[in-house]
């Protein structure tokens, strides 16, 4: 946790940093954060040549630009899938370098003309399918000076964007796909499936299942050092929050309000870091809800709390020491809590543990005569269908009801009956005919019999064939593109000094 002198003048800050990315726009991530991660004064090289830190701020600069005008093929190209908002600058930099120095090695050219058709076809600067120009020109004028840009680094990303579809096409030009596998990923995708099952509830078991006392004090013994009470924690929460109305706030209003709340969240950290301040009473002068929270559990998430696991979290990083916490900022506005007690964590008594004790024996017992009956029940099935009998009449003599699941597919599932995805899944891998082995579900279980898969329509086929053609083609071009970037940055000797 910040100390308290931190605390004076760290905190107000990252509120109001965070009022103002609220209100400014709703982007990927916060870059300003992550550029100041890239450090200062540290020179970065590719393909053996150096990248200032002045060239890399500005590349970071332009990821924001292109988040603002909505580049989203651009941006899922070159940042991939990073693990960090610092991760993803850092890709959009060295991956835009190597998209033109190579696109440059190839001699894919972008022209003026090229340029000048796809900034107007961009989606911000359009009202009703057309290019508007004040839009355009507010952008330009508003938005793009704050950045230390113009129109020219607009102009550079559509070309960057236009270099890279180049390079997909180029790339993909080979990726066109069999007429073959085209038919069979469309039959894989939309062969209709038509199923029938019987189930077997685990609770009907659990309801004859029994648990010994002998039993429950062995299972005791075993497991006693792993039986432990939850921790819980008990603090007054003071809340800077949206109130909760029928028509809830939206855009500006919402916004202003947010700003409003974050300003009286900051006052409130500031004055709690004067010796002796009484955390209720400054809550309360600072316009703050102040509540007694009871005792809870990491895995509860009480309603003053706002439902919000993140304020849970920071109350158990709390000690009675460093009692008070810093501004939690949830979508919702601002927590602070102060911790008033703690019930520590300790060994239950066998009288503690019984209920679970007890559930666990009898869900095991209730687990095993399932998987015997279910068992038995799937040999009789398997033998009169094999003499001939229909899977209703063959589920009759086994002492069990079967069931019609319906028909499925790919592009057409069926989610409305009870364990629907276990059964599709389950069913995909059988033959038409073939019986299933007992499929475990979240209920019970379940044997599936694939009744039928009716012959697919050849006119839909031709219908969806070239379509379907072209979408097979893109995914092969921007998976080509995936592995190609990886290699070709491998190549490029990208050199990052480490920070710190």
């Amino acid at each position: 946790m910040l100390n308290r002198l931190i605390r004076r003048y760290q905190q107000p800050l990252l509120i109001v940093f965070t009022v103002l990315i609220i209100i400014a726009f709703v982007g990927f991530f916060d870059q300003s954060g992550a550029m100041g991660k890239l450090g200062a004064n540290h020179e970065a090289t590719i393909y053996g040549r150096s990248v200032t830190e002045v060239q890399m701020q500005r590349e970071a600069r332009k990821f924001s630009l292109a988040q603002k005008l909505g580049m989203q093929e651009l941006l899922m190209s070159v940042v991939g899938r990073p693990q960090s908002e610092e991760a993803a600058i850092e890709n959009f930099i060295w991956n835009s370098m190597v998209v033109r120095h190579e696109a440059e090695q190839l001699g894919l050219s972008v022209s003026e003309d090229e340029v000048f058709a796809g900034v107007q076809a961009l989606p911000v600067f359009q009202t009703g399918g057309a290019f508007d120009p004040k839009k355009y020109g507010m952008i330009v004028q508003s938005a793009l000076p704050s950045m230390g840009f113009d129109e020219k680094q607009v102009a550079d990303l559509v070309r960057d964007e236009l270099r890279l579809k180049k390079l997909k096409m180029l790339l993909g030009s080979t990726a066109a796909p069999a007429p073959s596998e085209v038919r069979a990923i469309y039959d894989q995708r939309y062969q209709k499936t038509e199923a029938s099952v019987v189930r077997f509830k685990l609770d009907d078991f659990l309801a004859k299942a029994t648990s010994p006392d002998e039993e429950v004090q062995k299972l005791f013994e075993t497991r006693k050092g792993q039986l432990k009470s939850e921790e819980k924690r008990k603090v007054q929460v003071a809340t800077f929050v949206l109130a909760t109305t029928d028509k809830p706030l939206e855009g500006k209003a919402r916004a202003e309000e947010l700003g409003r709340l974050g300003k009286a969240a900051e006052d409130f950290s500031v004055a709690m870091t004067e010796k002796g301040a009484d955390f209720a009473a400054v809550a309360a002068k600072a316009g703050a809800k102040v509540e007694e929270v009871p005792e809870f559990t990491r895995r509860d998430v009480p309603p003053a709390l706002g439902g919000a696991p993140d304020v849970v979290a920071a109350a158990f990083k709390l000690t009675m020491k460093e009692a008070v916490s810093d501004i939690i900022t949830t979508e919702r506005g601002y927590y602070a809590l102060r911790l008033t007690g703690i019930s520590e964590v300790r060994p239950l008594t066998l009288d503690e543990a019984r209920p679970q004790l007890v559930e666990q024996i009898k869900r095991e017992r209730a687990q095993e005569a399932l998987n015997l009956k279910a068992a038995e029940v799937r040999t009789k099935i398997d033998t009169e269908l094999k003499a001939g009998h229909g899977f209703a009449e063959a589920a009759t003599t086994a002492g069990v009801k079967a069931e019609v699941f319906g028909a499925f597919s790919q592009a057409e599932p069926k989610f409305d009956g009870a364990d629907a995805r276990e059964v599709m899944m389950a069913a995909a891998e059988l033959k038409e005919g073939a019986l299933s082995p007992f499929t475990p579900t979240a209920t019970g279980g379940v044997l599936i019999r694939v009744d039928k898969r009716p012959p697919i329509d050849d006119s839909k086929f031709a219908a969806q064939k070239e379509f379907l053609a072209d979408n097979i083609s893109q995914f092969s071009r921007e998976t080509m593109f995936i592995e190609w970037l990886k290699n070709r940055r491998t190549e490029a000797r990208v050199m990052v000094p480490k920070r710190g």
